[in-house]
């Protein structure tokens, strides 16, 4: 068992070395300032080194270009902020629905912004139309709320003419994870560009002065369980994630369990 461990371990660190060299090439393609491709190259070197504050590298506040970050309080987005902030002049939007952000989640994302020290702007989205799908069984809502979300934040970003527009994403490897969208804004897809998993983000949060613990599943993912007692879908989004590796095969499990066990309630 502990020869598998090693093995698997192993097998982690490699692909995760091959992913930020990847990152190398895809930056040297890209028709970014000079300050900025030098400090992203920077990160990237210091991570494939093994330092764990890679991140903290930092250009003059008036070379920063100006940023929008989807911005949702939770580890992927508030790791991702935390990094942007080194390089970048970043606003936090943050998508308001009543299907996705409880009061409690709100203030909550409102308190982190605050610690962060960082703009941030709530944006109407409207999810009437999925929310009612949902509850009739017609699709799982993950697919359609991330994609009205990304058009929103991406929408808010053009009209601001910010340069870059930053996701949470973590499993959109190689040229996914940073190119450019049209002529004038680049879109990154900031944690799969440094390879990071999610025990990683949590390590960066925790050194951040940062503890975010929550429940598997947003709100209306929680409402598509109760109306169609289906986690099919869910489990599958939640193996993609074990199979690219940016979540362990332990929090997998426990993501899995706790999702039948919230079906069972």
């Amino acid at each position: 068992m502990e020869i598998e461990k090693i093995i698997e371990e192993k097998i982690n660190k490699k692909l995760i070395e091959l992913r930020l060299k990847n990152s190398l090439e895809i930056l040297e393609k890209l028709n970014l300032s000079n300050n900025v491709k030098y400090a992203l190259k920077n990160m990237l070197l210091r991570r494939l080194n093994g330092e764990k504050d890679f991140y903290k590298i930092s250009i003059d506040e008036e070379e920063k270009p100006k940023s929008v970050i989807a911005f949702s309080g939770g580890v992927d987005s508030t790791t991702s902020l935390i990094i942007a902030k080194q390089i970048f002049n970043v606003k936090a939007v943050s998508c308001y629905s009543k299907y996705i952000i409880t009061d409690d989640i709100k203030k909550n994302i409102k308190s982190l912004a605050k610690h962060l020290k960082v703009d941030l702007e709530f944006i109407d989205i409207d999810l009437e139309d999925v929310y009612k799908k949902v509850v009739e069984g017609r699709f799982h809502p993950c697919g359609r709320c991330h994609k009205i979300i990304e058009e929103s934040v991406l929408n808010y970003a053009k009209k601001v003419n910010a340069e870059f527009v930053i996701f949470g994403d973590l499993l959109a490897f190689g040229y996914l994870s940073l190119y450019r969208i049209d002529n004038n804004i680049f879109r990154f897809n900031l944690p799969s560009f440094f390879a990071l998993t999610k025990d990683e983000e949590r390590e960066i949060l925790k050194n951040n002065k940062i503890f975010i613990e929550s429940s598997y599943g947003c709100p209306l993912l929680k409402v598509y369980h109760k109306y169609n007692r289906g986690y099919k879908f869910s489990i599958q989004r939640i193996l993609r994630e074990v199979r690219g590796r940016v979540i362990s095969e332990e929090e997998g499990f426990k993501n899995i369990v706790e999702l039948i066990e919230n079906l069972e309630d």
